[in-house]
């Protein structure tokens, strides 16, 4: 990711490598990547990365069979991979579930829905659709809840439809991918578009990886490819691992032996009018900020660690952002492909769409239609049973939280792009660590404000920010 520019991030900056590594390098190692290369290599590195992988999942075993598949046949790893994708989405969770079969009846009508989107996007890309399929697809489904949300439950059952709904919305962001991909650069071959739709190795609401063209330009080519980039997968994993047991050591002595509150306790301490004194209130908020770095580290390595075993050697989603300079920096450093997807779906549509005359204003319209109106829209459409349970009306005025983070946030990238900055002083303090404090600083007093879960009003987050520098 070092070499990857970004439009709402400024480019990442080259890192310098580090004398001492606790996981080294093993893909550069020759001897290794050829041991990596022979079957019982290749045996030996999915059994230490199922035994890593199930240290904290229990569904390493079925996750270890489709990778052995796709690991010795990569002539049909296309197909392998959306036929483990149907596995996970349909029989690994089939015990979890209290109606398994209208479960999977859902998943298949929500595939099949996807499929006659793509192909009508494929089939006639001059229509009004396949000029703009994604954007179709998004107001299309925005229109859907609106309507949905207003209709009486005495007039028409339902419930069925807000389940359809509420599954399609999990899969909305993977299918409007695959519409930019087959927009972008047609092409006749298919196989991977099923598989792209909440990939097996990791089925969050953002793509990790972002779309089908992505995987087949980073997909392993040949045996050495492949065996290199399973080698950067089980890297990725084993400091996932560290990293998670770093953190259980961390709780432990933070919220165990030192007792310090979590943010969620000192926040409803709060917003109760029985605030905790103001040096606790900001230990939990720091523990805080760092625990989410901690867990958005945990959960980024680990997808990308299993779409590196299938073959696709893909970016990490999180790249030291506690080592960011700039705002917009820590942006693209701390959540890579949700970022991704904001520039894709809202960034360039509106920077496309506006005149080149004045290039300041044009940026700044675009940083907002991207990280404000994305983002609310991303997280709003993301809850959609709030949406059915406390309707639509509601369900918009208790987004208030979040809809000021993003507000602050789109302002501040906006200002760090357009600013003119000085070169940064060649000195690792002046250079280096006083302005990454203060890029952190500034996203440690945000993650206040980051909040979906719609607990608490405005003004009590306002109110736990003034408690922490003595204005209440």
């Amino acid at each position: 990711m070092s070499s990857q520019t970004s439009v709402l991030g400024a480019a990442v900056r080259g890192t310098r490598a580090l004398p001492f590594r606790l996981i080294p390098r093993i893909e550069t190692y020759p001897q290794v990547v050829s041991f990596a290369q022979t079957l019982p290599g290749q045996a030996s590195l999915l059994v230490v990365f199922g035994a890593l992988y199930a240290l904290t999942n229990p569904e390493a075993l079925p996750l270890v069979l489709c990778l052995a598949l796709i690991t010795w046949m990569p002539f049909k790893r296309h197909q392998l991979v959306s036929v483990s994708t149907v596995v996970f989405a349909v029989l690994v969770p089939w015990t979890q579930l209290s109606q398994p079969v209208y479960n999977a009846f859902l998943i298949f009508a929500v595939v099949a829905i996807a499929g006659v989107l793509i192909w009508s996007a494929t089939a006639r890309p001059w229509s009004w659709y396949g000029r703009r399929p994604a954007t179709v697809l998004l107001v299309g489904f925005t229109v859907w809840i609106v309507a949905i949300s207003t209709i009486p439950w005495n007039v028409f059952r339902l419930a069925p439809i807000w389940d359809f709904t509420i599954i399609f919305g999990s899969y909305i962001w993977f299918v409007a991918y695959v519409l930019v991909d087959r927009q972008a650069a047609p092409v006749t071959q298919f196989g991977l578009e099923i598989g792209s739709l909440r990939p097996f190795w990791g089925a969050l609401y953002t793509p990790f990886p972002n779309g089908t063209a992505y995987l087949r330009r980073i997909e392993a080519k040949n045996a050495e490819e492949l065996a290199v980039t399973q080698l950067k997968g089980l890297k990725l994993l084993s400091w996932a691992t560290l990293i998670s047991l770093f953190s259980r050591v961390w709780v432990n002595c933070f919220h165990g032996y030192l007792r310090i509150p979590y943010f969620a306790t000192t926040l409803s301490m709060s917003a109760h009018h029985a605030a905790a004194p103001w040096f606790v209130c900001w230990a939990s908020l720091i523990l805080h900020f760092l625990e989410n770095v901690m867990a958005g580290a945990i959960l980024g390595h680990r997808i990308i660690a299993c779409c590196r075993m299938a073959g696709f050697d893909a970016l990490r989603n999180m790249y030291r952002p506690l080592s960011s300079v700039t705002v917009a920096e820590f942006f693209n450093r701390y959540y890579f492909y949700y970022k991704e997807l904001l520039v894709t779906f809202f960034f360039f549509p509106v920077f496309l769409g506006q005149s080149p005359r004045f290039p300041k204003l044009r940026l700044a319209i675009s940083i907002f239609a991207a990280a404000c109106f994305g983002n609310v829209f991303f997280h709003f459409i993301r809850n959609l049973l709030y949406i059915h349970d406390f309707g639509l009306w509601t369900a918009l005025k208790t987004f208030q939280v979040f809809f000021f983070y993003t507000v602050v946030l789109a302002t501040a990238i906006t200002v760090s792009r357009l600013r003119k900055r000085k070169p940064l002083p060649a000195g690792f303090f002046r250079g280096t660590l006083c302005p990454a404090f203060s890029v952190c600083f500034f996203y440690c007093l945000l993650s206040i404000f980051a909040e979906t879960n719609r607990q608490y009003p405005l003004v009590e987050h306002l109110r736990f920010l003034g408690h922490l520098f003595f204005l209440n």
